[in-house]
């Protein structure tokens, strides 16, 4: 449904001659790619209403979705099995938040295990990305640097003894994408 009318508006958009048409399948894909982004990120935030965790979850977007971009991961076959897993592992942070409080020195350990694996694979290399030795390099690169200001972050937040269901957020985030880049790398997602 959502690559029909995609392919609508980049039609219309050739036709109108907004685009050139050796470019619409580039846009179709952007167009695509931005949209279910935008399902699922706006799918979260509803469901981060109906549940009272509208900020921890601000918070858990912002640490996983920057790092989830360079350090790669698990993907699904489709857009509807990536929602429903998205949604499902979202709706499991919620009910894990308050155990991962509860169990305060677990949670620093699992995250403690998380940056170090973090830190050692970098990036995973899916065969949709398919980058390059140079690419992957950088990605590798963005990856440490970011998983390091994230622990900062972290750390500081820690410190600052701000509330611990932001802290509990932050550090699933990190451990999410420890654990995606795990099972990636499980199933031989990787060229």
């Amino acid at each position: 449904m959502v690559e029909k009318i995609a392919i609508a508006i980049v039609g219309q958009m050739g036709n109108e001659k907004m685009i050139s048409q050796n470019m619409k399948e580039r846009y179709v894909y952007a167009l695509i790619m931005m949209t279910e982004k935008w399902i699922t990120v706006g799918s979260i935030i509803g469901i981060s209403f109906l549940l009272k965790q509208f900020l921890p979850t601000l918070f858990f977007l912002g640490f996983f979705l920057c790092l989830r971009k360079r350090t790669g991961g698990y993907h699904a076959n489709t857009f509807w099995q990536c929602y429903l897993a998205t949604i499902i592992t979202y709706i499991m942070v919620t009910f894990l938040s308050p155990v991962m409080i509860a169990n305060i020195k677990i949670t620093y350990s699992l995250v403690v295990i998380s940056v170090i694996l973090i830190a050692i694979i970098g990036t995973i290399n899916h065969p949709n990305m398919d980058m390059d030795a140079f690419e992957l390099k950088e990605s590798k690169s963005a990856a440490r640097w970011l998983i390091a200001l994230e622990s900062m972050i972290l750390f500081a937040s820690i410190l600052l003894e701000i509330q611990k269901s932001y802290i509990s957020y932050m550090s699933l985030a990190i451990i999410l994408c420890a654990a995606l880049m795990c099972v990636a790398k499980i199933l031989k997602q990787e060229v």
